[in-house]
């Protein structure tokens, strides 16, 4: 080519440049995706209406307790506790369904349905990372529920007397029950939640199928306690999630609940807490399988 035919060309500098900052890592790849979903846990970032449900839900959660502590404050003594910690998650336990069946598909079921998960498991996260980073998310999303009213309920225990000091020395005995009933109540709703959306393929039939086995199963469980069917009083309890949670709670921080099924159970306590296990292994291997099946 001559030096007259010679095509000319002219270089643009259209900004991009390499990025020399910190590398974060797996770390940081785990951290950016459990983030990701408590944003998405709670609807953040996204419309009005993806609000409504996650926060409706928490503030119905915590309506109880605020009315307890008020009762205490303008009555004092005079009418017992509404609510105590070992009865309060019993009692709002409704809505952890509700909760889980709204919340949980946001976090799996559209990264399944969309292909998207190849992405996620390229390098530096693993599947591992993923799954647990997903159940992370719920279940610090669910101690909205499970810690939040019952600390609310502790400290307006403390609040609502003359002498703090000795109002809490009184109280803080109970907050390693509140803590650990908050947290065991998470972690395994939170298990259950994930496992049965990860095999839906839309979030409508996940948070059907989440409705179903919280609902049929308390309906299944009451029916077969103090019904027809006596020989069956004792395990009654173990077909429902929430009442085998419940076991669980009595067996390793004390206290009984009158409304539970576990009290007229004869089954000793700790096959409650060997339930639970039971139930938080299977769905994790149920999610080990499910997330082995997707090819990158």
């Amino acid at each position: 080519m001559t030096a007259g035919t010679e095509a000319s060309g002219t270089i643009f500098d259209i900004g991009y440049r390499r990025y020399d900052g910190p590398r974060l890592g797996r770390g940081g790849a785990i951290g950016a995706v459990v983030q990701a979903g408590l944003r998405a846990v709670f609807g953040l970032g996204r419309s009005g209406r993806s609000k409504i449900i996650p926060w409706g839900v928490v503030i119905l959660a915590i309506l109880p307790a605020i009315v307890a502590v008020a009762v205490r404050v303008l009555a004092g003594e005079i009418i017992g506790d509404l609510y105590s910690y070992e009865n309060y998650l019993w009692q709002i336990g409704g809505l952890f369904g509700i909760f889980i069946a709204a919340q949980a598909p946001e976090l799996v079921v559209n990264d399944i349905r969309y292909r998207v998960l190849p992405l996620y498991f390229s390098r530096p996260m693993s599947r591992v990372d993923y799954v647990a980073s997903k159940l992370a998310a719920l279940a610090v999303g669910l101690l909205a529920l499970t810690l939040v009213p019952v600390l609310l309920l502790f400290i307006g225990r403390v609040l609502a007397t003359e002498d703090l000091l000795a109002a809490f020395g009184d109280e803080v005995g109970s907050l390693p029950g509140i803590i650990g009933s908050a947290v065991l109540h998470a972690v395994v709703l939170a298990s259950i939640g994930i496992a049965i959306s990860s095999l839906a393929s839309r979030r409508a039939y996940a948070a059907g199928a989440v409705l179903a086995v919280f609902l049929i199963s308390g309906v299944i469980s009451e029916a077969l306690s103090g019904g027809a069917l006596n020989a069956f009083d004792d395990w009654a309890p173990f077909v429902s999630p929430l009442s085998i949670i419940d076991g669980a709670r009595q067996w390793l921080f004390g206290g009984e609940v009158a409304q539970s099924p576990v009290g007229s159970s004869d089954v000793p306590l700790p096959f409650f807490g060997a339930a639970a296990v039971l139930l938080t292994l299977g769905s994790w291997l149920v999610l080990a399988f499910r997330y082995r099946r997707i090819t990158v």
